[in-house]
């Protein structure tokens, strides 16, 4: 049971899920490990074996599945504010009132629930009802989305329990289930998917001693991604793809001489014009204990910025830890060879 991840840990203790069919995810997962992250002022706590941002992932290819145009909608604005707790408790909460209203509920009962009820929410009740399966399916994907974003409690850590953004994962299973879109081996496939899309790749074993350079770049792109709204941040060249090569390239810039940083992004967000500019000038990093990347806006620099400068400061960070790993290790130079103008263009060109 307590190998059993994220909203797998509740499917299988309901017998949902046959532990059997997990052997293929469990295969690809690392031990469990608890880090702390910036959310919530620096109170949030995220599984490096099964990382929150992992249920939102996995939510959003379950509402794939289902045909209702709402539910595309929705899947969109979830996608595009990935990691914005603030906006998307707007978008669950505005989800809360269409499903309260789908049931025939009031307005007043929606806001003994939610406290901060907005009357563009209350509005919601004026307009034709949702279909109610369609209003929960909604509900439960932005339910996922915002509770990723917010991350892990102490009270989950201390005892070893996926977070609500698991819940709601399961919850979206459960609804596809009953309408035949999707299957206990399907889910486990769409996983396994998910993992296999965060590993690096080499094109030539690394030495051990990179292993830790490897963990502490690949939780800095999700640190990344967090702060951004990235759906991917890779750090990368012809060689190597930490942590996983991207699907497509929204954005692109050198990190040094023997890396690139690419971000996968939904549209075309303006702050990535001041990035260059934030690149020209050191930024200030805290690497913890555990060689966690962290983006410290100093005296001065504008929360606006703090998109832009998280990609910056990132570059600064994988420049100074392959330049060191690899001036400590000669071994691995192949491994991350210096990126030129000729490297480039054979993987874009």
């Amino acid at each position: 049971m307590m190998e059993a991840p994220g909203p797998f840990f509740f499917l299988v203790r309901d017998g949902v899920v046959a532990p059997e069919l997990l052997t293929p995810l469990l295969a690809r997962l690392p031990p469990e490990q608890y880090v702390r992250t910036r959310v919530r002022d620096g109170e949030g706590l995220d599984s490096l074996r099964w990382p929150v941002a992992r249920d939102a992932a996995l939510a959003s290819a379950l509402a794939r599945r289902f045909a209702a145009p709402e539910v595309a909608s929705a899947r969109l604005e979830v996608e595009a504010a990935a990691g914005d707790a603030p906006r998307l408790r707007s978008l669950m909460r505005r989800a809360g009132a269409r499903y309260v209203a789908a049931a025939g509920g009031e307005p007043a009962l929606f806001r003994q629930w939610w406290r901060d009820a907005t009357a563009d929410d209350l509005a919601l009740f004026a307009e034709p009802p949702w279909p109610a399966p369609t209003a929960a399916v909604v509900l439960n994907l932005c339910s996922a989305y915002h509770a990723a974003a917010d991350g892990l409690y102490a009270f989950h850590v201390h005892r070893r329990l996926p977070g609500p953004s698991a819940e709601a994962v399961v919850q979206l299973f459960k609804q596809a289930l009953a309408h035949k879109l999707i299957d206990a081996a399907g889910l486990v496939d769409a996983a396994v998917e998910l993992v296999s899309a965060g590993e690096s790749t080499f094109a030539r074993p690394p030495s051990p001693a990179a292993r830790p350079m490897i963990e502490a770049i690949a939780d800095a792109c999700a640190e990344v991604c967090r702060v951004t709204g990235a759906s991917r941040c890779t750090v990368m060249s012809e060689t190597f793809a930490i942590p996983s090569p991207p699907a497509a390239v929204s954005f692109m810039i050198l990190a040094g001489k023997r890396a690139l940083v690419v971000l996968e992004l939904p549209g075309s967000p303006a702050w990535t014009s001041r990035i260059a500019g934030l690149r020209s000038r050191p930024l200030s990093t805290r690497v913890g204990g555990s060689g966690r990347f962290e983006l410290v806006l100093g005296e001065g620099e504008r929360e606006e910025d703090r998109a832009a400068a998280a990609v910056a400061a990132l570059c600064f960070f994988v420049e100074a830890s392959l330049a060191a790993h690899v001036a400590a290790y000669p071994e691995d130079e192949p491994v991350f060879p210096p990126v030129d103008d000729a490297m480039i263009g054979r993987m874009f060109g």
